[in-house]
């Protein structure tokens, strides 16, 4: 028996795998990247990034734990500019670094999206040679040697829009710290852990303040072209917004202080807004 209503397939070839083994793989990612490895549980997966000296982010990623080894799911493009830029440092380490060539990703889309961050860690499983993840918006994620016949993946990415996720790319390598993406909020930064690189860095503009620089959703009335790093304006010409994302009608922009209601491409209004966790957030702290 087939389900009456199988829930959307995607393909999610624009992503790519780079896995992470040896005996001190542990030791080492701990040094590198912005989550804490040691705590990350076997059989779950979390939020992370690498950054620069600069605290700059090479790239973000899903991390997943299986066993020993580590899985990165981050886009295609940046898969080979982490794997050199952590060669740098994995000459000091049992480790080995491998493109994973021989698997494909694809994903469900749920019913019903459900408005939630991804923060923590959540769930892997792992049955004849297909490993899942679960999101907690209600999407899961395969990786495995097969797939089915799937769409595009623009149903997930609209969804990675919804929750105020962004992922580097070729456009914003080595651009952003960490909070301009809003990655505390998305549990990809865990500020109790110990050195890392570019951990000053992002340690200081969190406790310091020295950034106001923050994700802001953001909407238009009709389908735009807009590419990562594009600026939208006020109505005096004033760049007021960079793009970080961008989809149809959709996006997410980063913006400093506070959100103001409209911006500009052009000629086109685009209306801004809180992203939901923030509206949260503020609403928790109010008297």
């Amino acid at each position: 028996m087939t389900d009456a209503n199988p829930l959307p397939i995607v393909n999610l070839n624009r992503f790519a795998l780079l896995c992470i083994d040896g005996a001190d793989a542990e030791r080492f990612l701990q040094g590198q990247l912005t989550c804490d490895v040691v705590k990350l549980a076997d059989m779950h997966w979390e939020l992370g990034a690498c950054c620069t000296a600069k605290g700059r982010m090479v790239a973000n990623f899903v991390i997943a734990r299986i066993g020993n080894a580590y899985w990165l799911r981050l886009p295609q493009a940046q898969a080979e500019a982490l794997k050199q830029h952590l060669s740098r440092y994995a000459v000091f380490y049992k480790t080995s670094m491998t493109l994973v060539s021989d698997h494909v990703l694809w994903g469900t889309l749920p019913a019903q999206a459900l408005q939630v961050t991804a923060a923590g860690q959540h769930a892997v499983s792992r049955s004849d040679e297909l490993i899942t993840l679960s999101w907690p918006d209600g999407r899961c994620e395969y990786w495995g040697t097969t797939a089915p016949d799937s769409t595009s993946d623009e149903g997930w990415q609209a969804l990675d829009i919804a929750m105020g996720v962004v992922w580097v790319n070729a456009d914003s390598h080595e651009a952003w710290v960490p909070q301009y993406i809003d990655w505390q909020d998305q549990g990809g930064i865990n500020f109790r852990k110990g050195c890392y690189t570019g951990q000053e860095i992002v340690a200081r503009l969190q406790y310091l303040g020295k950034t106001k620089k923050h994700l802001a959703s953001a909407t238009a009335s009709e389908p735009l072209s807009l590419a990562v790093g594009e600026q939208l304006s006020d109505s005096d010409g004033k760049h007021i917004a960079e793009v970080a994302s961008w989809q149809g009608q959709n996006g997410l922009v980063i913006i400093s202080g506070e959100v103001p209601a409209n911006a500009f491409f052009g000629e086109k209004s685009v209306t801004l807004g809180q992203l939901f966790y923030t509206e949260d957030q503020d609403s928790s702290s109010t008297p």
